[in-house]
C-alpha cells in the first residue's frame, strides 16, 4: 500500500470516527432537550432530530465505503500475489527482515 492510499485509509477512518462522536453528542443533546419545555426548543429538537438522521446516513454510508474499499484492496491484493508469487514471496521476506533488524535494536 502507497503511502497516499495509507493517508486516504486514515483519514476515512477519522473520518468516520469524528462522525460517531459527532451522531452521539447530538444524540445526547437531543435525550436532554427532551425534557424542556418550551416552542423554541420544540424547533431546537427538531433540528437535532433531523441532524441526527442525517449523520446516521453519513456514518452508514461512510462505513459501506470503507468495506468496499477494504474487499476492493484484498482481492487486488490476492490477485496480485497469485500472478507474481516470487516476487511477494520476495516482498515478505524483506519486509519480515526489517522487521527482525527494527525489532533487534
Amino acid at each position: 500500500m502507497s503511502d497516499t492510499t495509507q493517508q486516504l485509509a486514515l483519514g476515512g477512518q477519522k473520518i468516520v470516527e469524528d462522525l460517531g462522536v459527532l451522531l452521539t453528542d447530538s444524540e445526547e443533546m437531543l435525550r436532554l432537550a427532551a425534557n424542556m419545555p418550551g416552542e423554541g426548543v420544540d424547533a431546537l429538537r427538531e433540528r437535532l432530530r433531523a441532524h441526527v438522521e442525517t449523520l446516521q446516513t453519513a456514518l452508514g454510508d461512510a462505513q459501506q465505503n470503507a468495506k468496499h474499499r477494504y474487499r476492493v484492496a484484498a482481492v487486488n491484493a490476492e490477485r496480485y500475489v497469485r500472478r507474481n508469487p516470487w516476487r511477494s514471496l520476495g516482498m515478505a521476506a524483506g519486509a519480515g527482515f526489517l522487521l527482525g533488524v527494527i525489532t533487534a535494536r
